[in-house]
């Protein structure tokens, strides 16, 4: 199915993307848009998460890791592979693709945008105060796709969409699973 970009969406992303004359921003964005810089962060939060609460930090990155892993890999192995949307450094000529991230030509959704909103919502299920730090995280690296010229908006939304999606029924089912144990 293809799923060209809404006129809309033409215009954000030509406002939003990097324009290559702020070294500062793309440097930025390309480190929030990498998830292996967020490696150091997610250890601090982890230790600390453990501190806390043993049991539910466990818990949460099991669940957390079972929904971005669903969401990943149905929108990888399946939405990709049946919707073809093309990211924007490759559909559009005025617009160039920063960061290592942006492989593949096929944008729609985004995975970074689905397993980003998977884990801080699994986390929140648990730790409700990681809501705004979580959610100022969510909203950055799916701002960074965009800004990178690897998605357009809608691509964004419905990532965190999918991701809310498989965050919301893996935690349901854990919670049924609880009740009958």
């Amino acid at each position: 199915m293809n799923f060209s970009p809404y006129k809309w969406e033409i215009w954000t992303v030509r406002k939003l993307v990097n324009k290559g004359d702020s070294p500062f921003l793309d440097k930025i964005m390309t480190t929030l848009s990498n998830p292996y810089q967020w490696i150091a962060p997610m250890i601090i939060l982890v230790i600390y998460l453990l501190l806390i609460d043993v049991r539910g930090a466990i818990t949460a990155l099991i669940l957390g890791g079972i929904s971005a892993g669903l969401a990943d890999s149905i929108n990888f192995y399946v939405l990709k592979k049946r919707i073809i949307r093309i990211r924007p450094q490759y559909f559009l000529d005025d617009i160039k693709g920063i960061g290592a991230m942006n492989s593949g030509k096929r944008s729609f959704p985004s995975n970074h945008a689905s397993n980003t909103i998977a884990i801080t919502l699994m986390l929140f299920f648990f730790f409700p105060h990681v809501l705004i730090p979580g959610a100022i995280a969510v909203f950055l690296v799916g701002y960074s796709r965009i800004y990178c010229g690897a998605h357009y908006p809608l691509d964004v939304l419905f990532g965190w969409l999918h991701g809310v999606f498989w965050a919301g029924n893996i935690y349901m089912f854990y919670r049924i699973i609880i009740e009958l144990i």
